[in-house]
């Protein structure tokens, strides 16, 4: 019988597994492992999502225990990890989920390259992507750059189904024994697993929870309630999709079946709820064909742009990374981010909108705070979006469209209840006809809350004036 270790990533999970139902349907006796990479271990890997990713590693234990199995962890670097682990349960192959981020990539081929050196093989599967990356092209046979052709292409696109759990799996004896070198899945050294306050939960059973509830409650909404930041209208899934926890053919499977069931509102919902799937893929397919947009503007006449820089800039970057900009959405939603470590994809826009445009700070700072606090924290998609927002990357908002923070408030939290909830010194101010979005305006200042960092109308036309600098 052939000997297959299935390398877990970012598909911690048992169902919907592609690289572990291939060995199973092998027939392959399957060595499960995940390698504590020290990539982990990085500055820019946040507590928040080593939270998320430690209750996954933990729970995807369990449950290859009760298969038959054992999750055999091992500290990196993965090509020696993998490589002598093949060494010693005799594996012929490796099978994992191909991962399209810049140091995920470079340690695929540096495995791939390491196992060839023994002869054996490294075999990848595009697990978390419904449309590999790449295989979209436009008519110049050019990767897209513009969202609606692109979607257009991957709404036609073939899409896999789910795939079942194994009922059991087969492995070699050696790795169920206790002398089998493994480390503790629960003492993992030197990581920072604090996570925010109020972290999401990470794990196979909390992510098929949060799928019934959204699946349940908000999904045939989601068109209506999925702007408002008040409301518990979108999914909170994006934890769930960066570890694989929920799979990503089974949530399409699910919109699918529930879109047949729905009235005409409920499957237009439907529908944009899974044209967010695809703005991931999307985000997805421009990483890959553009990895140097994770620090370099799309578009590159913005690198002359005039970002403010010095002292004012740490000034502003603080009081925008603290939530005390003066202006209660951007501030809640920064609240939101530091003791969630989620926030609302709305409020994600509004404040990169506030820090790139009201105050002239180059996006790739406020990237890089999102990726050390962000639970999920995909890159593809967080580069994607802070490019959009600051309009510098493929299909951006343009640079002149500048969110009115009074206004997006407003209309996103009609009543200052997502306010109210995250900045709570306006909570215990605010009265009827008082103006939560708005509350430098009132007779009486709340206390302890800043003045408005900026003018908005100010600012507002000093962002325009530094865009008319480059003659676009």
């Amino acid at each position: 019988m052939k000997t297959a270790a299935v390398w877990f990533r970012r598909n911690l999970r048992l169902d919907d597994n592609l690289p572990l139902h291939a060995a199973h349907r092998e027939g392959a006796r399957v060595v499960p492992v995940f390698v504590l990479d020290d990539y982990y271990l990085d500055e820019d890997y946040s507590p928040p999502r080593l939270a998320v990713l430690a209750d996954s590693i933990r729970e995807l234990a369990c449950g290859i225990e009760r298969l038959g199995s054992r999750l055999i962890v091992r500290k990196g670097p993965a090509p020696e990890a993998l490589a002598r682990l093949c060494e010693e349960t005799r594996a012929e192959s490796v099978f994992a989920p191909a991962d399209l981020e810049p140091h995920p990539a470079r340690l695929q081929a540096e495995v791939e390259k390491a196992l060839a050196a023994s002869g054996r093989r490294l075999v990848l599967f595009d697990d978390h992507r419904l449309v590999p990356a790449g295989r979209l092209k436009n008519a110049q046979g050019k990767p897209f750059v513009v969202y609606t052709p692109y979607s257009k292409r991957w709404l036609e696109a073939e899409k896999m189904l789910p795939v079942p759990a194994p009922e059991r799996l087969e492995s070699p004896a050696l790795i169920r024994e206790d002398a089998f070198p493994s480390v503790p899945i629960d003492r993992p050294r030197g990581w920072r697993e604090t996570g925010a306050p109020r972290n999401p939960r990470g794990g196979m059973r909390e992510g098929e929870k949060r799928l019934r509830e959204f699946l349940e409650s908000s999904l045939a909404a989601y068109g209506e309630r999925r702007d408002r930041m008040d409301l518990d209208g979108t999914s909170r899934l994006s934890p769930h999709l960066r570890f694989g926890t929920v799979g990503i053919r089974r949530l399409l499977s699910e919109c699918r079946d529930a879109w047949r069931e729905a009235d005409p509102a409920g499957r237009k919902s439907i529908e944009t709820f899974i044209k967010e799937i695809c703005w991931r893929e999307f985000y997805g397919d421009v990483l890959h064909a553009f990895p140097e947009s994770v620090s370099r503007n799309f578009r590159s006449e913005f690198d002359r742009f005039p970002w403010v820089t010095g002292e004012e800039e740490e000034r502003r970057f603080a009081a925008w990374a603290e939530g005390r900009t003066g202006y209660p959405v951007v501030d809640a939603g920064m609240r939101q981010l530091l003791e969630e470590g989620w926030m609302h994809n709305r409020a994600r826009m509004i404040v990169a909108s506030f820090l790139t445009k009201d105050l002239l700070v180059d996006w790739r700072r406020g990237e890089a705070f999102f990726r050390r606090q962000l639970a999920d924290g995909d890159l593809a998609s967080n580069v994607g979006g802070w490019q959009w927002s600051a309009g510098t990357g493929t299909d951006a908002q343009p640079f002149f469209r500048i969110f009115n923070p009074v206004l997006q408030g407003e209309k996103f939290d009609p009543d200052g209840e997502f306010v109210k909830k995250y900045v709570r010194e306006l909570a215990r101010w605010w009265r009827p006809g008082r103006p939560i979005h708005a509350p430098w305006t009132a007779d009486s200042l709340p206390a302890g809350y800043p003045r408005p960092i900026v003018d908005h109308a100010v600012a507002r036309d000093r962002a325009l004036r530094a865009l008319g600098q480059l003659k676009l």
